[in-house]
C-alpha cells in the first residue's frame, strides 16, 4: 500500500529502526534517533542492493519517488543506479544547484516585482551570504540547520535585521524550487522567530548560551574515561558528524602536528584527496590519553564487543541528548551554537560559514582553505567551551 504525506509526517522513533515501505522498492528507514531516511531497494544481476534517496522532509514522498523512477529507468538500461550514486551522477539532470534556483528566481520573478535598485540589493546579500555558504549544493540538500548557522553569525554580530532579510530571501528560493518542481518547500518561516527579540539583546543568543552552557557542562564536566565519552567530546571540539568520528582511525592522526587526516576519494574525479581537519589543544591531550588504551586497535573509538569495528554513531547522537536533556542539542545544531559563539568573539559570519562547512560536502574536499583560521577557530571554539565550563563551576 503507498504512503502518504501523513504517514511520513507522523513517523516516529521506536526502540529499533523500521522501514515505511511505499510501492516499488522506495521505503523510509526510520532510525532510534528520529531521523528518517529515504532508500530504495532493487535487484541489479540477481544482488539485491540498496541506496540512499536523501533525508526527510529535504527530500518529500514525491521527490523521492521521481528519484526511484529514475533509477528503475537506469536499471532498465542495464545501469546500476548504486555506480551513479558513487560518482554522484545519479538524478543529476532532475536537480538544481541552490545557485541555480537563485539565479532563475531573481531573473524570472524578483526582477519584475521590484525597483532595479531593490533587485541589486537583494542580489548582493543572496550572493554575498546565502550562495557564498550554501550554493553550490543542491537544493533540496540544504536544510534549516545551514540557514540557522548563517543567521545565528549574523544575529551574533549584530545584524538582526540583515539575518531577517536573509531567511526571507532563502524563503522565496525556496518557494520558487518548489513552484518550478526542482524540490519540496522547506519551512524556514519558523527561523524568524529565532531573530526576534526585545531590548540589547535578541532572544535567540540568551537561548543559545543556555545551551551552550549546558553543552560544555554535560559534555566536557564528565569524568569517565569511556571510549563513547571520549568520541562525544571530539564531536563537540571538532564540529563533525558522529559518522565522521566513529570512522576516525589512528592511521589518520598525527598528533605531533596536531592534525587530522580524512582520506577521500574525490566523487567526480575518483582522485584521492587528503581533507585535513585541525585538532585543538584539548583534542590532541584527549586522543593522547586514549591512545594506550585503544591505539592497537585499527581505530580510535572500537565497538565495545568487537574491538575490530568501530563505535556506532547512534552511541553519540544518544549520549549528545541525554547530556542536554533540558535543552536537547542534536548534531546538527552544533554548528548553530558554534556560529553563535565564534560570533560573539569576533569572526565574521563569512569566515564562519567558509570553515565550518560539512566535512562530507564535495565543496569541503575542493576548498581546503584557510588552514591557519580553521585551526585558531576551532581552537576558540574549544576553548569557549572550556570557559563556559570554569566559569559554571566559579559561580558553585
Amino acid at each position: 500500500m503507498a504512503l502518504t504525506a501523513a504517514d511520513v509526517r507522523n513517523a516516529t522513533a521506536l526502540k529499533k529502526p523500521y522501514k515505511l515501505n511505499d510501492e516499488k522498492g522506495l521505503f523510509l528507514l526510520v532510525d532510534t534517533d528520529g531521523q528518517r531516511t529515504w532508500k530504495f531497494a532493487y535487484r541489479f544481476n540477481d544482488r539485491d542492493k540498496v541506496i540512499t534517496l536523501g533525508p526527510s522532509p529535504e527530500v518529500t514522498l514525491q521527490f523521492a519517488r521521481q528519484l526511484r523512477n529514475e533509477a528503475r529507468e537506469l536499471i532498465a538500461d542495464g545501469i546500476d543506479p548504486l555506480t551513479r550514486c558513487e560518482k554522484r551522477e545519479i538524478f543529476r539532470p532532475s536537480l538544481a544547484t541552490f545557485e541555480a534556483v537563485a539565479n532563475d528566481w531573481l531573473e524570472r520573478v524578483y526582477r519584475l516585482e521590484v525597483s532595479e535598485a531593490q533587485f541589486r540589493r537583494t542580489k548582493r546579500q543572496l550572493e554575498n551570504y546565502l550562495i557564498a555558504s550554501v550554493g553550490k549544493r543542491v537544493v533540496s540538500e540544504v536544510t534549516p540547520e545551514d540557514l540557522k548557522s548563517l543567521a545565528s553569525a549574523l544575529g551574533a554580530e549584530g545584524h538582526v535585521e540583515k539575518g531577517k532579510r536573509v531567511l526571507g530571501i532563502a524563503k522565496r528560493v525556496y518557494q520558487h524550487a518548489r513552484d518550478t518542481g526542482v524540490a519540496g518547500y522547506q519551512h524556514t518561516t519558523a527561523l524568524h522567530k529565532r531573530l526576534t527579540g526585545s531590548g540589547t539583546e535578541p532572544e535567540f543568543l540568551i537561548s543559545t548560551r543556555e545551551k551552550l552552557t549546558q553543552l560544555a557542562s554535560g559534555v566536557l564536566g564528565q569524568w569517565g574515561r569511556s571510549t563513547s565519552s571520549a568520541a562525544l567530546k571530539l564531536t563537540v571540539w571538532l564540529l563533525a558528524k558522529p559518522s565522521e568520528i566513529v570512522n576516525a582511525r589512528w592511521s589518520d592522526m598525527d598528533l605531533d602536528a596536531g592534525e587530522w587526516r580524512i582520506r577521500r576519494i574525490h566523487p567526480d574525479t575518483g582522485e584521492e584527496r587528503i581533507l585535513t581537519v585541525p585538532l585543538p589543544r584539548q583534542a590532541v591531550e584527549l586522543l593522547q590519553e586514549l591512545e594506550p588504551l585503544t591505539g592497537r586497535h585499527e581505530y580510535v573509538f572500537p565497538g565495545n564487543r568487537d574491538k575490530q569495528q568501530h563505535l556506532g554513531a547512534s552511541t553519540i547522537t544518544g549520549a549528545l541528548r541525554k547530556v542536554t536533556r533540558n535543552n536537547p542539542v542534536t548534531p546538527d545544531t552544533l554548528r548553530t551554537l558554534a556560529a553563535t559563539a565564534l560570533g560573539e568573539l569576533g569572526y565574521q559570519a563569512e569566515q564562519i560559514q567558509a570553515q565550518l562547512l560539512d566535512q562530507n560536502d564535495t565543496q569541503a574536499i575542493d576548498k581546503d582553505d584557510y588552514p591557519e583560521k580553521r585551526r585558531e577557530m576551532l581552537q576558540a571554539w574549544a576553548d569557549y567551551l572550556e570557559g563556559s565550563v570554569l566559569g559554571r563551576l566559579a559561580r558553585r
